[in-house]
């Protein structure tokens, strides 16, 4: 049982991780799903919405013991323990459809299991299109990643020539490297790719040959700093050509928002979405399993 509304299907809809590699949303059950390596073994994580604050889990390939472990990671990708009384209060003047979506259940942006795996799918949006990010992902994850997302080390050994050559990783190969490199050594990442939080702040993201304001905003949202908006070329695009404005102007206009103003803009684009669109998100389906 959660605290509070989870809606599985907007957190889907935050943005597009679920459309890279290894996850798996099926709308017609709502089933969303996810390859994962824990202890060695390679599984499937799956979860579904019973009702508004409870979700099911269920999964093969793995062992009883490692239930505590699916269970955390499952609460990571709807970010389970955030509380989402304080941005309802903050959007409610500037945002206030975007408050009721967060009241719902939504403004939880879909993460991955591991802080590690959002920061590389983060650097391969860097300057590409978006076929661009979903062919290098699907890259990694099958080779070094063997069906599941690579581990740090497994990256390293990988190494910065192959990351070129048969990821196609390009530019982005030396930074993915000398980062998670640098993220071990200096202990903010373990060996499975969980994060410091504490330690992951934007000045130390930002210190990372390669990662720029857009990389180290997007990376924080993912562990809840919603102060920034990660402004990159589709953003300036989205404010010119809909809104009439330009990333500045918003910022300034919606200062009340205060360090909730990238979720208010985060959820502003899913709402207009699915009004273009004309779009309904799943209903919370039925099922049976572990409950979370």
């Amino acid at each position: 049982m959660l605290s509070w509304p989870v809606d599985l299907g907007l957190t889907v809809a935050g943005h597009g991780w679920v459309h890279l590699e290894p996850w798996r949303w099926e709308p017609e059950t709502g089933t969303l799903s996810h390859a994962e390596r824990i202890g060695g073994r390679i599984g499937t994580i799956a979860v579904r919405q019973r009702d508004a604050t409870t979700l099911t889990a269920a999964w093969n390939g793995f062992l009883r013991r490692d239930d505590a472990e699916i269970l955390r990671r499952v609460g990571r990708w709807v970010s389970a323990e955030w509380s989402p009384a304080a941005a309802i209060a903050a959007l409610a003047l500037s945002f206030a459809a975007e408050a009721a979506l967060v009241a719902r259940g939504g403004g939880r942006l879909l993460r991955c299991s591991t802080f590690y795996e959002d920061f590389i799918k983060t650097l391969l949006t860097v300057n590409t299109s978006w076929s661009g990010t979903c062919r290098m992902n699907a890259a990694l994850v099958a080779e070094p990643g063997g069906g599941a997302f690579p581990l740090p080390e497994m990256l390293i050994e990988y190494g910065e020539e192959r990351l070129r050559q048969i990821a196609k990783l390009g530019f982005r190969a030396p930074t993915a490297v000398t980062a998670t490199r640098r993220m071990l050594d200096d202990g903010v990442i373990d060996a499975a790719g969980h994060g410091d939080v504490d330690r992951l702040d934007s000045d130390y993201l930002l210190s990372l040959k390669g990662i720029g304001p857009y990389a180290a905003a997007h990376c924080r949202m993912l562990l809840h700093d919603f102060s920034r908006i990660p402004v990159d070329s589709v953003v300036v695009a989205h404010l010119r050509e809909r809104h009439a404005t330009t990333p500045e102007a918003f910022i300034a206009a919606r200062a009340e928002c205060g360090i909730y103003l990238g979720l208010g803009y985060r959820l502003m684009r899913l709402k207009e979405k699915f009004q273009v669109a004309q779009v309904e998100l799943p209903p919370p389906s039925q099922t049976t399993g572990s409950a979370y």
